[in-house]
């Protein structure tokens, strides 16, 4: 821009400044804001803004209060988004009280708080699980302002996490009275809350509800549903609801076959997951994953077919998924069960050299079928000795991970 004889102003460095910080770029940002006055242009309100929001984005809200500080000597003043802003990164530190403190600071400037600074505090609230306190303040903003559609799913959302459903439900309901149509997350977050509160009807109701509101579900909700279904044992439910899946416009990715698979195997339904498995390995038009294979190892070895899941282990790095901590500790899980335990050596042998860590349940079946003398080898000694003993969950995800990975990964078969 100088180069074209154009001299920078403090809108064109608060832009550049509001740009980095959105990128994530807040280094950099800071190096341009002293590079603003250095050369003695007086940032304004959006220059200040703009880092602040960076700086708490970043989680680093002291530099943010530093910043905020400063700006306040400088006698710019903050606005309705520089309060905001901080309200938020406190409330989302989990520190209301400091929250609060902002807002007061605003409302003795003059300034009043807009339906963005409530629904913040409120989502500090929830965070906390203070649900009568969100409660009061929602109730609150219904009285003194319009709440939003991301009002109603933070106090929905609070709800359904502390398993209060039927004041979800509630809300739900009073939604269209306040001319507001609830949106697939809304939909999809009181699935999931039947789904951890055991109340699976409901939470086919819901969906039913939605489909018949013109909602959509997305691939997050079909996961949701489909992993409670499969971890309740109604296979027949969640083989019908991945039909359905099947015949939408989303499509199941890799996440939904693997709670698919994870469920006919617990259920002992082990012909149907072999012939899903081969099936996806044979079309190629899914990129399977080590959960993918770990789930299958897992179900050959629970119902005996070790050496089975054993070529498999064998088979999954040459396509392309490299095994895990995970994988070893399902297979060793199989040989100390269905075979000599010492022939599960080698491969805590291999596992150990990776660097991997046998779980609690690999430790507990080793310290019950390995022979007392044979646990002197150097090999379980450090196991034994491990400080690092990790939980690698196989099957099917809970709720909230299987969302957050169906929502990154969508397949194309």
């Amino acid at each position: 821009m100088e180069e074209l004889g154009c001299q920078p102003n403090v809108v064109s460095y608060s832009t550049i400044i509001r740009r980095l910080c959105k990128d994530g770029m807040v280094s950099k940002a800071l190096d341009v804001f002293s590079e603003m006055e250095d050369k003695k242009i007086q940032p304004n309100v959006f220059a200040y803004n703009g880092l602040i929001h960076g700086l708490c984005i970043s989680s680093t809200i002291n530099e943010a209060m530093e910043l905020f500080n400063k700006m306040v000597e400088r006698k710019i003043m903050p606005d309705t988004f520089t309060y905001s802003i901080l309200v938020d990164a406190f409330c989302k530190e989990g520190n209301v009280l400091g929250a609060k403190v902002i807002l007061k600071m605003m409302i003795q400037e003059g300034l009043i708080p807009n339906i963005i600074t409530y629904n913040s505090l409120m989502d500090g609230y929830c965070l906390r699980n203070e649900l009568d306190k969100a409660r009061k303040l929602f109730d609150f903003i219904i009285r003194g302002c319009k709440p939003t559609l991301y009002s109603y799913n933070i106090m929905i959302h609070g709800y359904c996490k502390n398993e209060r459903m039927d004041e979800a439900e509630q809300l739900l309901n009073s939604m269209l009275g306040n001319h507001l149509t609830p949106n697939t997350v809304t939909y999809t977050t009181m699935i999931n809350g039947f789904c951890q509160a055991g109340r699976l009807k409901d939470a086919q109701k819901i969906l039913k509800k939605m489909s018949g509101e013109g909602c959509s579900p997305n691939i997050v909700t079909y996961c949701t549903l489909l992993d409670c279904l499969c971890a309740r044992g109604q296979l027949d439910a969640a083989l019908a609801l991945f039909q359905v899946l099947e015949s939408s416009r989303l499509k199941p990715g890799v996440v939904a076959y693997n709670i698919l698979l994870d469920g006919l195997w617990r259920a002992g339904r082990g012909d149907e997951a072999r012939e899903m498995f081969s099936k996806l390995n044979r079309d190629n038009c899914l990129q399977l994953n080590t959960r993918t294979y770990n789930t299958a190892i897992n179900g050959l070895c629970r119902q005996g077919f070790v050496d089975e899941a054993y070529e498999l282990f064998r088979k999954m790095e040459g396509d392309g998924c490299l095994p895990d901590g995970g994988s070893y500790n399902v297979i060793i899980h199989g040989f100390l069960r269905h075979k000599d335990p010492l022939e599960a050596m080698d491969l805590i042998h291999e596992m150990v050299s990776k660097g991997f860590s046998a779980d609690a349940r690999t430790m507990t079946l080793l310290i019950e079928l390995v022979p007392k003398n044979q646990l002197d080898h150097p090999i379980f000694q450090k196991l034994l000795r491990g400080p690092d003993i990790k939980s690698h969950k196989i099957g099917s995800s809970g709720l909230s991970a299987a969302a957050a990975a169906a929502a990154a990964t969508q397949g194309t078969c």
